[in-house]
C-alpha cells in the first residue's frame, strides 16, 4: 500500500497543474515516501484536462492518476470522488491554484504523527484572497460555526485524513455535500497546523458573491439543527403565550362578562388555533430533521482500526 494519495479537484488549472505536479513530486520524492496524485477533473470551463494528461503521459499513470466525471459536480464531490480511488494509507487534499504549497505537507504530516490525529487542517496564517473573498470566507465561517459547534473551527481545504476516515465519507450521501460536515460526524480527534497561504498563481476564484451565500445557506440548512430548533422553540412560546391569554379572556368572560359579544369566542378561536399551528409545525419540523440524518446516512459509530 502507497504511504499518501493527494486529491487535487480540478476546475480551472492549465496554468497551475504543471507547476504543482513538479513541486508535489519533488517533495515526496525527497522525502523517500511513496505517493500518487489524483486529479479529479470537475469539468471546469477551460483546457484543464488536456494538461492532465499530458502530465500523466509525463509522469506515467501510476504516479498520475486522471479522474474525468461527466459534469460539474462540486469541489468536494469531487474530493469524495478521489477518496474512492486512493490507494494510501493517508489522504492529503489541496487545491489546484498554488495557494497551498506542497512543502507545508510535511507539516501536516509532523502533525498528525503526533497525537496519531484522524484529521489535521493547514490553517493558513493570513488570507492571501481578494478583501472580498477574505471578507466572505470569514462570514461564511462564522455562520457555519454559529450553526453547527461540533465544526473544527480551523476547517480548510488543505487537510490530511487516514484513509479509513475519508472512505467512511463514501457512505454518506447528501444533496449539497460538505466534506468537512462529514468529518465532523466521524471523529473528534481532529488538529491543525499553521501553514503559509501563497497568493493565488493564475485565474481567479469560481466563487461568487451569489455562489458563496447559496453554498453557505445550503450547508447551514443540511448540517446544523439550529433553524428547525429555532423554530420549534418560537412554537411552543407562541403556543404558550396564546394558550395563557385564551384563558384569561375565558376567566374575564365568566367573572366579569364584559367584553363585546363575539369577541372572547373569537380570541380563543384565532388564538388557540395559531398556537396548535405553531406548535404542530415545531412536531413536523423535529421529525423532517430527523429524517434527514436518517437520508444522510449519518453513521451510529465508526470503529478504530486496531493499529491506531
Amino acid at each position: 500500500m502507497l504511504d499518501y494519495s493527494v486529491v487535487v479537484p480540478v476546475y480551472q488549472g492549465q496554468d497551475t497543474l504543471v507547476t504543482l505536479t513538479a513541486q508535489l513530486h519533488a517533495f515526496f520524492i525527497g522525502t523517500n515516501r511513496s505517493f500518487e496524485i489524483i486529479f479529479v477533473y470537475d469539468c471546469g470551463p477551460e483546457g484543464s484536462w488536456a494538461v492532465i494528461r499530458a502530465l500523466q503521459a509525463q509522469y506515467g499513470p501510476a504516479l498520475v492518476r486522471a479522474v474525468h466525471l461527466t459534469r460539474n459536480f462540486g469541489q468536494h464531490n469531487a474530493l469524495l470522488c478521489g477518496f474512492g480511488e486512493a490507494q494510501g494509507r493517508f489522504i492529503i487534499t489541496l487545491d489546484e491554484d498554488l495557494q497551498h504549497r506542497p512543502a507545508d505537507i510535511e507539516q501536516l504530516i509532523a502533525r498528525q504523527q503526533q497525537g496519531n490525529f484522524d484529521v489535521v487542517y493547514g490553517v493558513p496564517q493570513e488570507l492571501r484572497h481578494s478583501p472580498f473573498r477574505n471578507f466572505a470566507s470569514r462570514a461564511m465561517r462564522q455562520l457555519l460555526r454559529a450553526g453547527i459547534p461540533d465544526l473544527h473551527p480551523h476547517f480548510s481545504a488543505f487537510r490530511l485524513l487516514k484513509a479509513d476516515i475519508a472512505r467512511a465519507c463514501l457512505d454518506m450521501r447528501n444533496s449539497h455535500t460538505f466534506l468537512d460536515g462529514y468529518l465532523t460526524w466521524l471523529t473528534t480527534h481532529v488538529a491543525s497546523v499553521p501553514i503559509t497561504h501563497q497568493p493565488r498563481a493564475a485565474g481567479r476564484s469560481g466563487y461568487t458573491l451569489g455562489k458563496l451565500l447559496a453554498y453557505s445557506l445550503n450547508i447551514f440548512v443540511t448540517f446544523s439543527n439550529l433553524p428547525i430548533r429555532l423554530l420549534t422553540a418560537l412554537s411552543v412560546l407562541v403556543f404558550l403565550v396564546t394558550s395563557a391569554y385564551s384563558a384569561y379572556v375565558l376567566g374575564r368572560k365568566l367573572l366579569y362578562n364584559d367584553y363585546l359579544l363575539g369577541f372572547p369566542s373569537l380570541i380563543i378561536s384565532i388564538g388557540f388555533g395559531v398556537g396548535l399551528i405553531m406548535l404542530g409545525l415545531g412536531i413536523v419540523g423535529e421529525y423532517i430533521y430527523r429524517i434527514n440524518l436518517k437520508t444522510t446516512r449519518r453513521p451510529n459509530f465508526v470503529k478504530r482500526t486496531m493499529e491506531d
